[in-house]
């Protein structure tokens, strides 16, 4: 069975996708990325209007989707970036969405405290390894999971302006850590935790069982019609 990954977009694939090998040598996954963050719909029942792409605008119909598939997944994943919403609030919200629509669908939630880039400077080996001419001073002075405008600080920390948070992704997804004590990032670690406890699940889940099916009897020769 598959581990599902939601995600924003297609940076968040790209760090996830080199990162997860490495993680989770022997489970697949695989990982949706959206059109930006959106917003949980007023009506979770109803399905998303067709120019809304967003995570969370999805979400509802995504969860139902697994929920309701022939062979649902172990679980699913929801990774999103805090920005300036309370994480304590956010991740409460998409809970209880998860619940309304899918109740036996096992949903994990991960928040990025602030964004995604936090897991990046949480690893300072890794960063330096990426990038071996970082501002290493910068990045040691980053308070793990601070409000600060967060992937602003690490392209100033690596020396390019420019945003390309897809480049960003790929070069750190080769080289981050896959253990949770290794970095400073309390979001990062529950990330780890959360992928953990899912992929757990998806080999303690039982397998189908086959039908045992008798031989046919050989046919007596000598027996009339």
């Amino acid at each position: 069975m598959t581990l599902h990954l939601l995600v924003e977009g297609p940076s968040e694939r790209a760090f996830l996708e080199p990162w997860l090998k490495r993680l989770l040598r022997s489970v697949a996954v695989k990982v949706h990325p959206h059109q930006g963050k959106g917003s949980l719909p007023a009506n979770l029942t109803s399905p998303p209007p067709p120019k809304q792409r967003g995570l969370l605008d999805q979400l509802p119909a995504k969860l139902r989707g697994f929920a309701n598939a022939g062979s649902p997944p172990p679980g699913v994943l929801v990774l999103i970036d805090a920005d300036d919403d309370d994480c304590i609030d956010l991740a409460a919200c998409i809970r209880r969405a998860a619940d309304a629509v899918a109740p036996d669908l096992p949903v994990v939630v991960c928040i990025a405290v602030e964004e995604t880039e936090a897991f990046y400077l949480g690893d300072l080996a890794a960063l330096e390894r990426a990038y071996p001419n970082a501002d290493m001073e910068m990045a040691r002075a980053y308070a793990p999971d601070s409000v600060c405008g967060t992937w602003e600080l690490f392209g100033e920390v690596i020396g390019d302006g420019g945003g390309n948070k897809v480049l960003w992704a790929e070069r750190m997804g080769e080289s981050l850590t896959t253990s949770a004590a290794r970095s400073r990032s309390p979001s990062f670690r529950a990330l780890v935790r959360g992928l953990k406890h899912l992929a757990k699940r998806r080999t303690e889940a039982p397998k189908a069982q086959r039908r045992y099916r008798h031989s046919p009897k050989p046919k007596d020769p000598t027996r009339r019609r």
